[in-house]
């Protein structure tokens, strides 16, 4: 689903449009001109249904390239083999969720204690998958003619970082489970959320003049994405956290 003049939405979950499986986070692809790179995988029980989807929109799968990865949690990264494997991606992700892909640790996700709350079946497995690239703050990729620039945005975990991408005149802010629509925030009783960490990132976050807010679930933005960033800022500025999506 062609959502602005660079960017497709190919999966989506639940807390989204309902385009794929559940547990999917929203699943976005960069339209580079001659090339293409996704943002974030899904949980990888519906791989099949994101490339359909890529299809769909008459995207060339052969100028899919890149597959970048906002953080380990399983709806963002369990579908990296299945798209390593089918469209010969190659994954850039940070330190953090690299070695926990190329692992396959379902603890260093919280796979394990998800499993647990119920969230996923038993039977769900975390495939491993090999990582390309290495991404720190500050590192920039061109995907055909944009620039995306790696912004680390710990908080929700401590492996999130987000992507900015610049082209056209814009920017663009794809930031996982950082922050959502309305300031909204996802905190968690998991390994690696981190209340002092998150503040730190969304006042660092508010800085960023971006145009479109494109987070990991619930709705985007086209326009004026900084007010929802200036929002959550505004809740930690009278000491409080911004209101949690769920």
């Amino acid at each position: 689903m062609k959502i602005s003049c660079r960017v497709h939405l190919i999966a989506s979950g639940l807390l989204g449009c309902s385009l794929t499986h559940d547990n999917d986070c929203n699943v976005y692809a960069i339209d580079g001109g001659n090339e293409f790179a996704l943002i974030d995988s899904g949980c990888g029980i519906e791989t099949e249904r994101l490339i359909e989807n890529l299809k769909l929109d008459g995207t060339p799968i052969d100028r899919v390239t890149r597959l970048l990865l906002t953080h380990g949690h399983l709806d963002h990264s369990g579908g990296a083999r299945g798209l390593h494997d089918r469209l010969g991606l190659e994954v850039a992700a940070s330190a953090g969720t690299a070695r926990a892909l190329e692992a396959g640790d379902q603890e260093a996700i919280s796979l394990g204690a998800a499993k647990r709350a119920g969230i996923y079946p038993p039977d769900v497995h975390f495939a491993a998958c090999p990582v390309a690239r290495v991404l720190r703050d500050g590192d920039e990729l061109m995907v055909g003619d944009c620039s995306i620039r790696v912004l680390e945005t710990p908080g929700h975990s401590s492996d999130m970082i987000s992507f900015l991408l610049c082209c056209d005149g814009r920017q663009d802010l794809f930031c996982g489970d950082t922050v959502f629509h309305g300031g909204r925030i996802l905190l968690q009783d998991v390994s690696g959320c981190d209340i002092p960490s998150y503040s730190q990132t969304l006042r660092r976050l508010a800085d960023v003049p971006i145009d479109g807010l494109y987070p990991g679930h619930l709705t985007w933005s086209e326009r004026r994405g900084c007010h929802h960033l200036q929002k959550a800022r505004e809740f930690l500025d009278r000491l409080l956290l911004p209101p949690n999506i769920v």
